[in-house]
């Protein structure tokens, strides 16, 4: 946000300076600059938002986010703070004013164990999928293994599937299988997800 403001002020700034020289120039070559700005700025933010496999890259970045109540929230609860976790929420509340945070909700009140309040937060998640996959991790928690797999079926991305067949295979305490379903989630994710998996499932 801070950079696409920056980008449009810059902008306008440099059309009034040309308007004022009364130079003559292209207007889609304008654009096509803008633009390429644009991608060069938000390089850095969808690099370890989305590409990379680099967890303490990813950390640092996240470290320099903290301010922000929503990578706060990634940061305490991949390091297992439940306690900082909840504080990052309710002030996650506080600034969005109205946008919807049940899905944050669902995955904290699922670590701390209390899945009648996860279940109570997953039915507000608008996005189907998320919703399915945060509904099976509740499933495998309360050893509805038959639950678990049926909704597993129901998941387009790989992995969700190997994040919920890790989950499985660790509550049945078959430790080799869980393994090889880890490494098989994270060879089919990138950026923050990879991140929150390599932490959650770091001591396996």
């Amino acid at each position: 946000m801070k950079n696409l403001l920056l980008l449009i002020l810059g902008g306008f700034a440099i059309g009034i300076i040309l308007g004022v020289l009364n130079v003559q120039f292209n207007f889609w070559i304008f654009v096509g600059l803008l633009v390429l700005a644009f991608i060069a700025l938000s390089y850095r933010d969808v690099k370890y938002m989305f590409l990379s496999r680099d967890v303490e890259k990813i950390e640092k970045y996240l470290e320099k986010k903290r301010h922000e109540p929503y990578y706060g929230f990634i940061l305490e609860l991949a390091h297992g703070n439940l306690t900082g976790a909840k504080k990052e929420l309710e002030e996650l509340e506080r600034k969005w004013k109205g946008k919807k945070t049940a899905v944050f909700w669902a995955q904290y009140y699922l670590r701390v164990g209390n899945y009648t309040k996860a279940k109570e937060q997953v039915v507000r998640v608008d996005q189907q999928e998320i919703k399915t996959y945060i509904t099976a991790g509740i499933a495998v928690a309360e050893k509805d293994y038959k639950k678990a797999e049926e909704l597993k079926g129901e998941m387009r991305k790989d992995w969700m599937k190997f994040a919920i067949e890790t989950e499985l295979a660790l509550s049945r305490k078959n430790y080799v299988l869980a393994k090889e379903k880890k490494e098989q989630a994270l060879a089919s994710t990138k950026g923050l997800q990879y991140y929150m998996m390599s932490k959650e499932f770091q001591e396996i």
